[in-house]
């Protein structure tokens, strides 16, 4: 396939669409696993989100792991920590993240991660457990300070409709952005590469090719093309 054919990636959404020369990569909840579509451009994230109680306990960790096991799952996610929700205990948002961590390590899997207000935490998290497998925030809408914080610390950032010029830059500048479209409904990939191409001074097709290409280095079971 030639460079300029490079499918859109969509990192994180929660939709399923039917578009063209696009590969989506959808978050799910466990109890969506039971009724996930096929489609050999649809992929799944699963993971215990830290705004639902009812699946954020220790009993979930053994149908998560089964979970993740399903085929086209290329991520556990999303994880993470949210200090902004009353719906669940930062002690548990904690407790259940550790396990997560531990087991994206051990199945190879990357971990998308869910962040707000819980950037230092979730760094010393990273420092103490020394984790192989790539971590990505979807969604980051953050600073170049903040931006310029994780990336040191070695995390692939991923923006959708809302982001910093600056650190859409900063990321891409060290091969660690992507693009999504996370639960908006309503907004397109293809619009938010045509946003980013802009910002970057890059044409979309040549985005196109980076992106996914960086992807394939990422997720093992995405198909690969010739450039």
């Amino acid at each position: 396939m030639a460079k300029t054919l490079a499918p859109y990636l969509d990192l994180h959404t929660h939709h399923v669409r039917s578009l063209p020369e696009t590969i989506q990569l959808r978050s799910c909840r466990l109890s969506e696993v039971s009724a996930l579509p096929t489609h050999p451009s649809l992929y799944y994230s699963i993971g215990l989100h830290p705004w639902f109680a009812e699946e954020l306990h220790e009993d979930s960790l053994p149908r998560l792991r089964e979970a993740l096991g399903v085929s086209h799952v290329l991520a556990l996610g999303e994880a993470g920590l949210d200090k902004a929700t009353q719906r669940t205990a930062f002690s548990d948002q904690i407790r259940l993240l550790r396990a997560q961590i531990q087991l994206s390590e051990e199945l190879g899997l990357p971990l998308i991660l869910h962040l707000v207000r819980a950037q230092d935490e979730l760094l010393r998290l990273r420092k103490e457990l020394h984790p192989d497998q790539p971590w990505l925030i979807h969604g980051f809408r953050g600073g170049i300070d903040q931006a310029r914080q994780l990336l040191r610390a070695g995390l692939y950032l991923s923006f959708g409709r809302h982001f910093h010029p600056e650190s859409l830059a900063a990321a891409h500048a060290e091969g660690r952005a992507f693009l999504e479209t996370d639960d908006d409904a309503t907004l397109s990939i293809q619009s938010v590469y045509q946003a980013a191409s802009e910002v970057l001074h890059i044409a979309e097709g040549e985005l196109r090719y980076q992106l996914y290409a960086r992807a394939c280095s990422l997720f093992a079971s995405l198909p690969l093309y010739e450039q």
